[in-house]
């Protein structure tokens, strides 16, 4: 079909109108999608990039990024609160807890917790420019309107880039250890719910908190061998048993194009308040995977001789782990055949044996920003950002049966069609070569009232970006609801 044709000058890209027709694959059928936050980012924001990190809860979607907090009903995607920048939410909830804010928030991370209907948050705090400063909010119920408190825990090393899970009794999270030293060290912080689980004039406790710290070496490369990237895995099993571990995992190799690992770490509770941190098992994927994506997404042409510059992929550790069913799943960025792409993997726990993984790529596009859950029936899902020279950054979501043979994915769906080229203000147009920060991860979680229901908040570019003066980096965030499952193929 003939693609969309504009006025010259325009910023919008010709794109083909086909797969708005298109039958979508029997298993995969777009659900919602809602819009969400746009950029750019407030003056107090600590970056330009979006980071896309939301929470589903039975009546609300709530996106937390470095752009702000926001609310939106999960039935019509409207807004129920006003907008609140990143420093206004982590400033309240500071001051609901008698404190200051320490230091400049940054990555945050944000999810609802069915099993104690709670939010919970978690950020870095930006010093100069970092700092040793980990922020832990929680909500006073199940409405993320109500009031939030926060602590502050000071690790014993440089924080950036937390991330952050729950299981049935305790609160799990990591960081990024931050800056260059000689023998890093990746940080990792525990502690029990019922500390953080406040009430009236109480807030949230840090009294039995446990740290932790997982060497990390670097290769000769001089880059890391991929322990700085460990991530609890979210773990929302309601039968789950006292004592029972927690996993951990990252990406890990022990040469520079050696195989390529998934390490795996346990953490054990020994009592309600003392918990234990397992040796690492690594588990080799029989590939090699490089540790950052060196090339930029590709967007389409600008006109009148202008460049549109190389859209930053994902970083190459984990982007989330969960669990499910006696299994662990992850998804990391790598670069495949020259294009930005992910690998995936299920790991037994059990047995600490890989099951299947695979690969997340297409030869004519990029894919940035993957993110995957699994839903009550074993489905896997996963969603994405696609940007190639003749399709404008759109959000697209793929997953598999758990009865698909093994280490397959289902063709890509589109659930947002991008419009337009993205850039900054401070992109140079006029040159080669230039490349764009957009975002880090993404996040795709189940629905707690339709434990078949996947959300992803995605990055799709459907803002218009001309005048580049007043116009860039008015970035685009949605809210998609999806299936993976065996119903009749629709029309969207």
């Amino acid at each position: 079909m003939k693609g969309i044709k504009l006025a010259a000058g325009a910023c919008v890209v010709a794109v083909s109108v086909a797969a708005a027709v298109a039958l979508v694959p029997a298993e995969l059928r777009v659900v919602h999608v809602f819009p969400g936050q746009n950029g750019p980012n407030p003056p107090d924001a600590p970056t330009v990039s979006a980071d896309m990190m939301g929470g589903v809860s039975p009546r609300f979607l709530v996106g937390l990024i470095n752009g702000g907090f926001t609310v939106r009903s999960k039935t019509d995607g409207k807004e129920v609160q006003p907008y609140q920048t990143l420093q206004q939410f982590w400033d309240a909830a500071f001051k609901n807890s008698g404190q200051e804010l320490p230091a400049k928030p940054y990555d945050p991370k944000i999810l609802f917790d069915p099993l104690s209907s709670r939010w919970f948050a978690a950020s870095d705090g930006w010093g100069t420019p970092m700092s040793k400063h980990w922020f832990i909010a929680v909500s006073a119920d199940d409405d993320p309107t109500h009031a939030w408190k926060a602590v502050d825990y000071e690790a014993n090393v440089l924080v950036d880039n937390v991330k952050l899970a729950v299981d049935k009794y305790s609160l799990y999270s990591t960081a990024l250890p931050a800056g260059r030293v000689e023998s890093p060290k990746t940080p990792i912080l525990v502690m029990p719910k019922s500390d953080l689980l406040w009430k009236g004039s109480t807030g949230p406790s840090l009294e039995h908190a446990n740290y932790f710290e997982a060497p990390v070496n670097r290769l000769p490369d001089n880059k890391a061998d991929g322990a700085e990237g460990l991530v609890p895995a979210l773990d929302l099993d309601p039968d789950k048993k006292r004592g029972e571990p927690v996993v951990y995992v990252n990406r890990y190799r022990t040469e520079v194009d050696g195989e390529t690992f998934i390490q795996v770490r346990k953490i054990t509770w020994t009592s309600p308040t003392k918990a234990a941190l397992s040796e690492p098992v690594n588990i080799g994927l029989g590939a090699h995977y490089g540790v950052q994506p060196t090339t930029r997404g590709i967007q389409p042409a600008l006109p009148d001789g202008l460049h549109a510059p190389g859209l930053a992929p994902s970083e190459g550790r984990a982007v989330n782990a969960v669990a499910h069913d006696g299994s662990v799943w992850t998804i990391a960025a790598t670069e495949i055949n020259n294009r930005v792409g992910a690998f995936w993997a299920q790991i037994d726990v059990k047995t600490m044996k890989l099951v299947q993984h695979g690969t997340l790529a297409d030869p004519e596009a990029d894919l940035l920003f993957p993110s995957l859950s699994v839903d009550a029936r074993g489905n896997l899902g996963i969603a994405m950002s696609r940007t190639s020279a003749t399709e404008a950054l759109s959000t697209y979501v793929t997953g598999r049966l758990r009865t698909d043979p093994p280490n397959t994915l289902r063709p890509l769906v589109r659930a947002v069609q991008g419009r337009y080229v993205f850039f900054n203000k401070n992109t140079d147009l006029t040159k080669p070569g230039q490349g764009v920060p957009t975002s880090d991860y993404a996040t795709t979680v189940l629905d707690p009232s339709d434990r078949t229901l996947f959300w992803s908040y995605q990055f799709a570019a459907t803002n218009d970006c001309m005048p580049k003066e007043t116009n860039a980096g008015r970035y685009a965030t949605h809210w998609v609801a999806f299936r993976v499952d065996g119903a009749a193929a629709t029309k969207r």
